[in-house]
């Protein structure tokens, strides 16, 4: 999706939004969460989705039970998240009792998630664990030892098959997101090589029909070898070039970084890797502007521009990415002392 597209779908959803619409509220949160068609703003997001959430949509609260979990810790902040998901939990019950199989599908996740915490729970306390996780079982009263691990790996399978048995259906009559609910079920959640093949061909049907989550998650799988037979770059560069041209973030973050060379699976291309770091600085990205400054003060793939090299640190800077004044201070000073700009230069590098 082209980012005048995004942006005027950005437009479209706050003017509806504004007056009320629930879904246009809950779609906008996620669009200011993940910085689709405007620049990321967590405050935004955690306003839309709070109305959303005052209004019933479990996903809202969920979702802002997830945000709050990640605000620094104390008192207010845990017990808001806890508050919000125990809400949305009670939310997807009613929904997942009426055969709601999106409703089942999250209960299994998120009982499925209460299960791999429950498991370590006895050897792993450390206060680095993931908060979301110890968020979600808190709210499940995972640690006031009313469940154990057991009982939520039980609670998981049995609302996994029944959303199974409600998508299969809808996905069969060509219902996109049933699809790639079909295709998380199996290959995150059942395991076994069979269940990873039926996951990855119902994304495959998701992706090929254009639906861009789907495409993301095929350029994952292939990048990494991960539920398909063998590692596959030039499918998972396929894949994530066409949830990159939908505007998908997270895919041109992953080409991004993929030509640049962070991850060795091919030979850089500092070219491709720049249109792509371009897209997403046009949303704000902090660390994108960094990285095209990186670009320019080493001349990888164009030539050397110290010039543009620090306007990109310093506009970096502004939207707060930690690495570009410390970059800035290497450029500027090698250009003082006409040092050798290469033995400096090479201090900086890029952030994946």
């Amino acid at each position: 999706m082209a980012l005048y597209t995004l942006i005027k779908r950005f437009e479209e959803k706050k003017l509806v939004a504004d007056q009320g619409d629930i879904q246009s509220q809950y779609d906008l949160a996620r669009m200011y969460e993940e910085g689709q068609g405007v620049k990321q703003d967590a405050g935004k997001a955690m306003q839309y989705y709070l109305k959303a959430a005052e209004q019933g949509h479990a996903k809202a609260q969920y979702d802002l039970g997830l945000m709050y979990s990640r605000l620094p810790a104390n008192r207010k902040n845990e017990e808001e998240a806890i508050k919000w998901i125990q809400t949305a939990m009670d939310g997807f019950r009613r929904a997942a009792e009426k055969g709601d199989a999106e409703a089942q599908c999250r209960l299994g996740e998120i009982y499925d998630i209460a299960k791999k915490e429950s498991y370590r729970y006895n050897t792993v306390k450390s206060e680095n664990q993931n908060k979301r996780i110890k968020t979600i079982s808190s709210a499940l009263g995972l640690y006031s030892g009313e469940k154990d691990a057991k009982w939520f790996e039980e609670e998981s399978a049995r609302w996994f098959q029944m959303a199974t048995e409600g998508f299969r259906q809808s996905a069969a009559q060509g219902d996109l997101k049933a699809q790639f609910e079909l295709g998380g079920i199996y290959c995150w959640f059942m395991g076994g090589r069979e269940n990873e093949e039926k996951g990855v061909q119902w994304f495959q049907k998701a992706a090929e029909q254009g639906l861009v989550d789907a495409q993301y998650e095929l350029g994952y799988m292939y990048s990494t070898g991960w539920c398909v037979e063998e590692q596959d770059v030039a499918e998972a560069l396929k894949w994530y070039t066409r949830a990159a041209e939908q505007g998908h973030f997270m895919a041109q973050t992953q080409l991004a970084k993929t030509y640049a060379g962070c991850d060795d699976l091919i030979t850089p291309d500092y070219a491709e890797a720049m249109k792509w770091y371009r897209k997403i600085a046009e949303n704000g990205d902090g660390n994108a502007q960094y990285n095209i400054g990186v670009i320019y003060a080493k001349g990888l793939g164009i030539a050397q521009n110290f010039i543009e090299a620090q306007k990109c640190f310093r506009k970096a800077m502004e939207q707060g990415n930690t690495n570009a004044k410390q970059a800035l201070q290497l450029l500027v000073s090698s250009l003082n002392e006409n040092a050798e700009n290469g033995n400096v230069l090479d201090q900086i590098e890029f952030s994946f």
